[in-house]
């Protein structure tokens, strides 16, 4: 029976011997019950104080399902894992069976903080295990150190769970002397390396304390997970530029010979794989007599197959085969294979001949089970999908004309069933598991087709919806307090008088934000929007726009223009001059409007709003040409975004229902790089380049022909930290149900 936090610190001081229990110390919270734990305990263990718990409460340490069993000794060795033929195989008290590994991948951002500030709480782990465990999933990984929060969640978790979480540890290279040599051998960088192997060993045996180091995690770590990590995930996605640097570095460096991991016939940076999973194998076993698999993080640019057809060169001009190294008699943990593989790019996984044409069972096209098929024929080892994912963002960053598997714009149930399908095709593929990318949503990432407009000191603050990379979660951080902002359901009953910015004898318009959208709701005094039109001009910068569209005219120059114009064909519009697209992408987009007319600051061309996914691409096995790739960010879709709802849709941008019209825009449509500080893009045509400015508010109106429409001012206070609650969306439910039927084939 699981004890709750109240009754594990009663429990807590009884052990210490200390018969006075101060309802001060009785809140719940979790975190000063593991600060009263750090200053009673004594030198007692946590599995033994964790033992006389469940003691008291009547039960045994034996009792609890995810309790390991004795690990398994061999060679004077101890490991409760090892890599079998074709899975992973863990230690069941008397023999291995083999496990289909199920799970996330956990990365240490929330709303309102960077990574490097470690702010995900123990109690906000506890539940995120939770639910988990409750999707069927058996393991999670991670990149690098987690605060100790992280491992006594999962400690403590697994002690009452009836099936344990396995976890995969991550090491990480110093990115920024990465960044200066390029060379995986560097002193420095290995000897920082060196370290975090070091201090993961210990900290995983419970034995560790880490000092603070800026944007690391650190503390004291006293729980001894080891029996839990199913594996080390070592490195990161190596690109062409530190591979070929390490390479042609060192190209007296083929082979290596480790006591526990050698490679033979190998490339320079593949010894580095060698020599640093044997470091880790080493000081384990040296420390601790202690081993598990070792894997390292790989992925579809970097693998061992050929790919003619690939339209970026450094997508396809290096390689790293893990089949090069080889696990020694003294490692009988072994090794296993990782890689990323996403189902949108590399271009390959679309261009590739034998992958456009393959059919599944079902005869449908399914690049992604070709590609997966092709490269597990390369190996002879367990070989783990590390990471696949699909965000659920508003935006796209890249797209796979075939299936539509594309990286962004997908609803969540969409997003689930993606997931499910590659989840299936990993499956049945012969492969050791696989890991979705990833468990929450993390709003400080960035992506290459947004990155430009926003400031990159201020992302963790606020919700950009156009960019793909923070919106990967099955896990999502709604703005609000306990709901959403606006429901867009066409009931003006949460909308109030002090919201209203202006009327027009015929309609109101009013306005509402939080950290991902502006709101709007446009009230008619007297029928409904079948069939009307509505035109609501934006005034952001003071530098340009237009105060003329279509014969309507404005009190102010407008930079964008909303458009509702029915269900199926209403957009955001955006002034030719304020176009970034335009600006910048032109030059790969023909079809794109370039007149001098564009560089006029008070011209009256209003254009759509694109995004940018790829430039035309001649494929160089063949006389085929791939056109211009962008999506229409400014298309608006109707629908509901109420999560009660059957209909509930969270691409939804606008919904009208009798009188009432309500809308959401995210900020970056409107040109604005930090909503938080009301910071909007400058004039980027004058600058030669995008930078920021910073206003005190927007002006909106009501259009309408024969008549100048009054803009209204709007503003709102600043914020650092947005109120935010938790909410499993729609994929979780599809994986879970899936998750529940996984196993060994």
């Amino acid at each position: 029976m699981r004890m709750n936090v109240r009754k594990k610190i009663l429990l807590s001081f009884l052990l210490a011997g200390i018969s006075i229990f101060t309802t001060a110390c009785a809140d719940g919270d979790g975190a000063e019950y593991g600060r009263m734990i750090d200053r009673m305990r004594a030198g007692k263990a946590p599995r033994e104080e964790a033992e006389q718990m469940q003691v008291q409460e009547g039960g045994s340490l034996e009792n609890a399902a995810g309790e390991p069993p004795a690990p398994c000794r061999m060679n004077g060795a101890q490991f409760w894992f090892r890599a079998g033929q074709t899975y992973l195989e863990v230690y069941n008290g008397t023999e291995f069976e083999d496990i289909y590994i199920k799970g996330v991948n956990m990365g240490l951002g929330k709303p309102g903080y960077f990574p490097g500030e470690t702010a995900v709480t123990r109690d906000e782990y506890a539940g995120w295990f939770r639910q988990i465990g409750e999707m069927h999933a058996n393991c999670v990984r991670v990149y690098t150190v987690q605060p100790p929060g992280f491992y006594e969640a999962l400690y403590e978790y697994n002690l009452t769970a009836d099936r344990p979480l396995y976890l995969f540890q991550g090491t990480w290279y110093d990115e920024g002397r990465l960044a200066e040599s390029g060379d995986a051998f560097d002193e420095t960088m290995m000897r920082y390396l060196e370290k975090d192997m070091r201090d993961l060993v210990d900290l995983i045996h419970g034995n560790a304390t880490i000092e603070p180091v800026r944007g690391k995690a650190s503390g004291t770590y006293r729980y001894d997970i080891s029996p839990y990590v199913a594996g080390w995930i070592l490195g990161i996605e190596s690109d062409a530029a530190f591979v070929t640097t390490t390479n042609e570095a060192h190209p007296e460096l083929t082979a290596y010979e480790g006591t526990y991991i050698c490679a033979d016939d190998a490339t320079p940076f593949e010894v580095f794989w060698a020599q640093t999973g044997d470091y880790i194998v080493s000081y384990e076993m040296e420390k601790y007599r202690t081993q598990r698999p070792v894997s390292y993080s790989n992925w579809i640019t970097a693998d061992m197959l050929t790919h003619p057809s690939e339209t970026m060169e450094q997508e396809d001009s290096i390689t790293l085969n893990q089949e090069r190294l080889r696990a020694t008699e003294a490692f009988p943990g072994g090794m296993f294979a990782s890689y990323h593989i996403y189902p949108y790019y590399p271009n390959l996984l679309y261009t590739q001949t034998e992958y456009r044409e393959y059919r599944d069972a079902d005869g449908n096209p399914n690049p992604y089970r070709a590609y997966l098929e092709d490269l597990i024929a390369q190996h002879t080892m367990p070989v783990l999908v590390a990471e696949f994912g699909i965000p659920v963002s508003r935006g796209i960053t890249h797209a796979n004309p075939i299936t539509g598997f594309d990286q962004g714009h997908h609803t969540e149930e969409e997003q689930g069933q993606m997931l499910a399908s590659m989840m299936q095709d990993i499956h049945d593929s012969g492969y050791a598991g696989g890991l979705v990318f990833a468990w929450q949503d993390e709003w400080f990432k960035r992506t290459w087709n947004t990155e430009d407009y926003s400031n990159p000191d201020r992302r963790a603050y606020w919700c950009d919806m156009m960019t793909c990379e923070q919106h990967f979660g099955l896990l999502d951080f709604v703005p609000g307090n306990g709901r959403e902002s606006v429901i867009l359901d066409g009931d003006d009953t949460e909308w109030g008088r002090n919201d209203v910015l202006l009327e027009t004898g015929t309609a109101s318009l009013s306005a509402r934000y939080d950290c991902a959208y502006l709101y709007l709701m446009v009230k008619k005094n007297t029928g409904n929007f079948d069939g009307s039109r509505v035109v609501i001009p934006f005034d952001i910068t003071p530098y340009s726009g237009s105060r003329v569209y279509e014969g309507m005219t404005f009190s102010r120059p407008a930079d964008f223009v909303l458009v509702i114009d029915g269900k199926e064909d209403s957009r955001l519009l955006v002034h030719s001059y304020y176009d970034r697209y335009q600006y910048y992408y032109a030059k790969y987009d023909e079809q794109i409007r370039t007149t001098e007319e564009v560089n006029e600051i008070d011209n009256a061309l209003f254009v759509p709003i694109y995004s940018f996914l790829e430039r035309e691409l001649i494929l160089p096995d063949r006389e085929e040409v791939i056109p211009v790739q962008r999506f229409e960010a400014g298309a608006l879709r109707y629908g509901t975004n109420d999560f009660a709802s059957a209909a509930y849709d969270s691409l939804a941008d606008f919904y009208y229902e009798g009188g009432v019209l309500e809308i959401r825009i995210p900020w970056l449509l409107l040109n604005f790089r930090d909503p938080s500080r009301k910071e909007i893009e400058d004039d980027f045509r004058r600058n030669d380049g995008f930078s920021g400015i910073y206003i005190d508010g927007i002006w909106a109106g009501l259009a309408q022909n024969g008549r100048t429409a009054e803009l209204a001012h709007y503003t709102w206070d600043d914020w650092d930290q947005y109120p935010y609650f938790e909410r499993l969306r729609k994929s979780y439910y599809i994986l879970q149900k899936q998750f529940a039927g996984l196993d060994v084939m």
